[in-house]
């Protein structure tokens, strides 16, 4: 095996362009591993990483070398933080994440402290940390770090999960035990094919090292793994890629955050025989809380809504709304979505909508998400306090009422 094939062999198993990192690099970390094996050409070495796995990881490690440390790209768990108060912090859902790969563990160990910053107990997430490397996973379990591991002034996290030994700074318990690290390659087919989405995936620097193919596959492989509202977080060096591989930006300073560019789905029930029912915005804003199951019209006027170059125009389908015709409203605000973006009118308005089919589930999902995207919407808080109050989360309720107090005080 030659170099040329020890190129193809890291292409095959890692997805390495070598362009990414310049052939004179693989080519001296290739005579590096040769002179640490005590072998005496490339030809021996070659025949080595055939048959030893360890070697292929040391060679991986040489070539493309880790760079991270706690907090790294600080916007982006700011970001977080801020998604968690608003989406997470009321009811009992537990929040998802996934840092791949992983590395040594600053980042997921980094999500996790903002976890907990953002007042979120253990038992209310679940993180994932994978990587293709053992030996790194070890480190990342050990929960010791030096101080290359800690970079810039903002270091109070330090003094709060950390404590000093003769070896560095060892990372607090709670802290560690929140991270399941576990050994994977993001470029395999069914890679955590089975499980659960995630709600944040951080997928950072990574891809930038992969030829074309591999990205693509990468990608279709995070796209599976995020759920329907998620975000994934790359590095500034990735953000181009995302948009060819149908992502949009959330538009977050500095957070590099994307979310996937697909419709919304509004689940239709089954159609139940009952006499014809007029809904306008108001009974749509005031009583959908107190009505029983109400089905959407199956029948849409989609096709007068295409003639009248309709779709996307949300005052439209709050008319539609208006007129009861809901299923044509939530096509239109699919096709906004889609089209134009994420929009807390419009996921509001799906938030009506499957309130009033009595869908608590979902309307409360369009709700938060209207409410990630627009904090301070009056008329969602109300909303959702009133859906958490029909549920019996009394404490939610009170607190999203007191914030829309604070919303209304603020507009005087």
């Amino acid at each position: 095996m030659s170099l040329p094939q020890i190129i193809a062999l890291l292409r095959e198993t890692i997805g390495l362009d070598v362009a990414s990192v310049g052939i004179s690099l693989v080519e001296r970390a290739v005579k590096r591993r040769v002179g640490a094996n005590d072998l005496r050409d490339i030809s021996q070495y070659a025949a080595l990483l055939r048959r030893s796995e360890p070697e292929l990881q040391r060679l991986v490690e040489a070539v493309v070398i880790p760079e991270t440390f706690f907090f790294r790209y600080s916007e982006s768990f700011d970001a977080l933080r801020k998604i968690i108060e608003q989406r997470f912090f009321f009811g009992t859902q537990k929040m998802r994440a996934l840092s791949v790969p992983c590395s040594t563990g600053e980042e997921p160990y980094s999500i996790a402290m903002t976890l907990l910053d953002a007042g979120l107990s253990n038992e209310r997430f679940q993180i994932d940390a994978i990587d293709i490397n053992e030996h790194l996973l070890d480190i990342a379990r050990r929960g010791q770090f030096g101080s290359n591991s800690f970079r810039g002034n903002e270091l109070k996290f330090r003094n709060q999960y950390f404590h000093q030994t003769n070896a560095g700074f060892r990372l607090c318990e709670r802290v560690r035990q929140s991270v399941t690290f576990e050994q994977g390659n993001i470029l395999e087919e069914r890679f955590r094919s089975g499980g659960e989405p995630y709600d944040f995936i951080f997928c950072r620097n990574v891809l930038i090292y992969f030829y074309t193919e591999a990205q693509s596959q990468a990608l279709e492989n995070l796209r599976r793994l995020l759920t329907a509202d998620g975000l994934l977080f790359v590095g500034s060096a990735e953000t181009g890629l995302l948009t060819q591989h149908r992502f949009s930006s959330v538009k977050l300073p500095m957070a590099f955050a994307f979310r996937k560019r697909e419709s919304v789905t509004v689940d239709t029930p089954r159609k139940v025989k009952q006499s014809k029912v007029r809904l306008t915005a108001r009974t749509l804003r005031s009583e959908a809380f107190r009505k029983p199951f109400l089905p959407i019209p199956e029948r849409a006027v989609v096709e007068t809504v295409k003639h009248q170059n309709k779709l996307g125009d949300l005052a439209f389908a709050e008319q539609l709304a208006d007129r009861g015709q809901l299923g044509a409203a939530a096509e239109i605000c699919e096709f906004s979505l889609r089209e134009q973006g994420p929009s807390a009118r419009a996921f509001h308005l799906l938030g009506l909508i499957r309130d009033s089919a009595g869908d608590q589930h979902q309307a409360s999902e369009f709700y938060r998400t209207a409410l990630y995207l627009e904090p301070d919407h009056y008329d969602v808080l109300i909303h959702l306090a009133l859906l958490k109050e029909k549920s019996g989360d009394v404490m939610a309720a009170t607190a999203l009422k007191n914030r829309a107090d604070r919303v209304l005080e603020r507009t005087k």
